[in-house]
């Protein structure tokens, strides 16, 4: 007993080192996570959030070009240049649907255009159109080809604007320019807030479109005041990331600002979480450790010290002290031991039955070889017959004689192997017996490919389908029947035999009884309660028995259209 207490202190120092050791794998692995993922999240984070400012900064300069683009198409249009060289009123009446129509198709080719304004060369405004105006700030246009105006906003609906201006030229004769005035087009901030918003992933972030003195054109996420300086440059903050480009062609800026918090609340209640889990996962280990003491450990010890006393004494059994588990092991072990005992008693009684069954076996064989009759003696006999019928000019009977003799001489011959040559002659020999039996009302036709008449194959295996399909297929008919057998050749050096015939078939659930007993062809007791299929098992034995797994077997029946039975083999039975 003291090497158990021994033992059973020593398995609880084992689990406290356990739990500790694993609750310590868990702390570092907790801290672990958490520094990497921070890191790694972070680093990820930043990489993402300067992916999506460069691709926002590639939008506003296409958008930038698309404008200019857009001015182009404006400033050439020979309406616009038409339209500013007249100073006649009326023509220049005439000329305003042109006009109308030609902006029109522009401010459908850009939605974000909300007004198209015409001004002269003195800077009077001579056209206009679209339903929201603003009058022309200041000259907007710099370097003598385009300006791009600050924000407008309107005071009603809190919408902000802004204008792009671009000089309208007319080309003299002597080759040189002259400016005819200008066309200024009103944009609205919608495209722009597009842009934007796909840098705010929520609203604690903020990005925005700056014009050149600072003023917001269009934005989104939460403005703080703090952000002025961190947009300026003025100040550095470790709490956020700052992004910022000046576009080259209008001076405006595209700002984005991240606080870095707000990347990590994900984060950080993911670390919640994992510590939660951490500390319920050492608690339960600590828990199920001391259970799998209490209740395992030392229904175990008890259990070794039964099996220490069994080997000296094996009339006792094993106390049942819990109702669990451990009590049923118990109660089995208890089980298994009383059937041990039973089955050494068995196994005594049934070597005594199997040597007096063994004897007995060898006692009825031998009857049953004193009691054959000699094959040749029947051979002869059924050749005197045909020979007496011969001698009385009966050749109908000594033909019928001559049949019956070679069939039962092929049957009875030693030969366990036959060619299909040989099993073909057998089976018109059978054909002509059935042919006579029934007076022609069922026929047997035989076929088989010339390249197989040498291949070899058990004796008896094609015989009895032809005997089963007669029997069982055509008897009941009441009209003229057929079978039919064919040796053909199959791909792979194998052999396909198949008996067909046209009877009455066979119900589904009668085949599939007939299939089932051929997959447990080694149950006796199946064959011969069977009212369809002895010869058939037979053969399926004998097939399983020289071929093995080579071979196929399949059975096919239908009601009133008949049974087809194939088998295919190789064509060389080492194969």
């Amino acid at each position: 007993m003291k090497r158990y207490d021994k033992k059973k202190r020593s398995l609880l120092r084992t689990y406290i080192t356990i739990v500790a050791v694993i609750c310590s794998i868990l702390f570092l692995s907790f801290m672990l996570t958490y520094i990497i993922i921070n890191k790694w999240y972070m680093k990820e984070a930043e990489q993402s959030a300067q992916a999506r400012f460069l691709q926002a900064q590639e939008k506003t300069a296409e958008a930038e070009k698309d404008i200019i683009n857009l001015y182009s198409t404006v400033t050439s249009s020979e309406t616009v240049i038409s339209y500013l060289k007249t100073s006649d009123l009326s023509e220049r009446t005439q000329r305003l649907n042109d006009f109308s129509q030609m902006t029109g198709g522009v401010m459908k080719i850009n939605p974000d255009v909300e007004a198209i304004l015409l001004y002269d060369e003195a800077g009077q405004l001579i056209a206009t159109k679209g339903t929201i105006f603003f009058p022309r700030q200041d000259s907007l246009v710099t370097n003598g080809m385009y300006g791009f105006s600050g924000t407008i906003a309107d005071k009603e609906t809190g919408y902000t604007y802004f204008q792009v201006e671009m000089p309208v030229y007319s080309r003299e004769a002597s080759g040189g320019y002259n400016q005819l005035g200008s066309v200024v087009l009103l944009f609205g901030s919608g495209g722009l807030a597009d842009i934007v918003d796909t840098l705010s992933l929520n609203e604690e972030v903020y990005s925005a479109v700056l014009d050149s003195d600072g003023n917001v054109i269009a934005s989104a996420g939460n403005w703080k005041e703090e952000y002025r300086d961190l947009i300026d440059g003025e100040q550095e903050n470790s709490k956020y990331l700052v992004y910022g480009a000046k576009l080259e062609k209008s001076g405006w800026r595209i700002v984005n600002l991240i606080p870095k918090n707000s990347f990590m609340n994900y984060v950080n209640q993911i670390q919640t979480i994992n510590l939660f889990t951490y500390f319920l996962v050492a608690a339960a280990l600590i828990a199920i450790c001391m259970l799998m003491y209490h209740k395992v450990v030392q229904p175990i010890r008890r259990q070794m010290e039964f099996v220490v006393g069994y080997t000296k004494d094996t009339n006792q059994r094993i106390e049942v002290a819990e109702n669990n588990e451990f009590g049923e092991m118990a109660e089995k072990i208890n089980e298994m031991l009383d059937g041990l005992e039973a089955l050494n008693r068995q196994i005594v009684e049934g070597e005594r039955k199997y040597l007096e069954l063994e004897y007995a076996k060898k006692q009825t064989e031998m009857i049953a070889y004193k009691g054959q009759i000699n094959p040749h003696f029947m051979y002869n006999t059924l050749e005197c017959i045909r020979g007496m019928a011969l001698y009385h000019e009966e050749k109908e009977i000594a033909k019928l004689t001559g049949s019956l003799s070679k069939l039962f001489r092929y049957n009875v011959k030693g030969d366990e192997l036959v060619t299909v040559k040989e099993v073909v002659k057998n089976l018109k020999e059978y054909a002509l017996i059935i042919d006579y039996r029934f007076m022609g009302k069922f026929k047997v036709a035989i076929g088989a490919e010339d390249t197989l008449l040498q291949v070899s194959l058990p004796k008896m295996l094609v015989q009895p389908l032809v005997e089963n399909a007669v029997l069982h297929g055509l008897e009941p008919k009441m009209e003229k029947g057929e079978v039919s057998v064919d040796f053909a050749e199959e791909p792979e050096e194998r052999m396909r035999i198949t008996v067909r015939d046209d009877g009455g078939g066979m119900e589904k659930d009668v085949l599939e009884k007939l299939r089932k007993r051929m997959r447990s062809y080694d149950e006796e007791q199946a064959y011969a309660t069977a009212k369809h299929g002895i010869g058939l098992s037979n053969v399926y034995r004998r097939i399983c028995l020289f071929y093995g797994d080579k071979a196929d077997f399949r059975i096919e029946s239908e009601v009133a259209k008949g049974t087809c039975i194939t088998m295919i083999v190789p064509k060389r039975m080492g194969d």
